[in-house]
């Protein structure tokens, strides 16, 4: 656990899986759409650009998890937000009654209590999220009645961490509780309805992503000496101020497969030491960030003409699971 965080942001948007890939065959179109940006992606020899449409991309075909639960994590008031294990977690306490005789009941009825104040205590946590440079989570529950209620319903649905853990001696029971931070069951899927639609135009595979998919291992934007902060949407600018890219616009598919989509790591060595990084990556180094709370990345002239091509390959990426987003602390 650590009591604050002063980080550095890198985005590592992968051509591989992390560790051994993995096949589903759940439904003909995730088959389908795998298939059709894989192979696109991957394969150097793809002569004819591939079209689909952004509503066909299956984030449920993902790579596996690359980030280490806990590895990224940030104490907030009631509770830690778990960057790289995508989840909020907190800790409820509750007091047996000793003076039930009944020691099942007693125990219970602790336990009961403890989840009540473990998913106050949730909702405390939740609400200290970084949407976005410039809000946070409780900001959209103050200005909306809707994202309130569901934040709410979330919290009271959360998953319980473990068994109860009793303390005879102490005479306490405590519960542990999280939920996932990007997902449809979670804080993206709470505020899906205030973040907007993404495009759902048919696109094609520019010549440059291509370009970039068949030389690179990974894009990496270094942030080591800039201290930027995670936060679900993170921006990226030009050395001109001009918006190159807003992963809001994709906040439906990171919904939908954000479990693995993004993700937060503290060593950026560890990653690239795995063989799905053998090929070089292309490190953008961050001149420097933005934005209230210091989530957005800013360019230097050189790294921003490389990217170009970024808005257009990302829901390729994001289709086949390979949007990694990484913070080095």
């Amino acid at each position: 656990m650590r009591n604050s965080i002063l980080v550095s942001l890198s985005i590592i948007i992968t051509l591989t899986g992390c560790g051994t890939a993995t096949t589903t065959t759940d439904t003909a179109t995730s088959d389908r759409v795998f298939t059709a940006v894989s192979e696109s992606v991957v394969s150097e020899s793809v002569e004819t650009a591939t079209s689909i449409s952004l509503a066909e991309l299956d984030l449920s075909v993902m790579a596996p998890r690359c980030a280490i639960p806990g590895d990224v994590e940030e104490s907030v008031p009631g509770g830690e937000i778990d960057w790289s294990g995508n989840t909020v977690r907190s800790t409820g306490t509750g007091v047996l009654d000793i003076g039930n005789a009944n020691t099942a009941q007693a125990r219970l009825m602790a336990e009961r209590a403890a989840v009540v104040v473990a998913q106050r205590n949730l909702l405390e946590t939740v609400q200290g999220i970084r949407v976005d440079s410039e809000t946070r989570v409780e900001n959209f529950m103050t200005d909306y009645d809707v994202i309130y209620t569901r934040v709410e319903g979330i919290v009271r649905n959360a998953r319980q961490v473990g068994p109860a853990r009793y303390d005879s001696v102490a005479g306490i029971v405590e519960v542990e509780l999280e939920m996932d931070i990007h997902s449809p069951q979670g804080i993206s899927g709470a505020l899906s309805s205030v973040l907007g639609n993404p495009e759902t135009s048919t696109v094609s595979m520019s010549p440059q992503t291509r370009e970039f998919l068949s030389q690179y291992s990974a894009l990496v934007f270094d942030g080591s000496q800039a201290g930027l902060q995670p936060s679900m949407y993170p921006r990226i600018y030009d050395a001109n101020g001009n918006l190159l890219l807003d992963t809001r616009n994709y906040a439906a598919y990171l919904g939908s497969g954000g479990q693995t989509a993004m993700q937060f790591i503290s060593d950026l060595d560890q990653i690239l030491s795995q063989p799905a990084f053998a090929q070089s990556p292309l490190v953008l180094q961050v001149r420097q960030i933005t934005g209230q709370f210091g989530t957005d990345i800013v360019l230097g002239e050189a790294d921003s003409d490389k990217l170009d091509w970024l808005k257009e390959g990302l829901p390729f990426l994001m289709g086949a699971g390979r949007f990694l987003l990484n913070v080095l602390l």
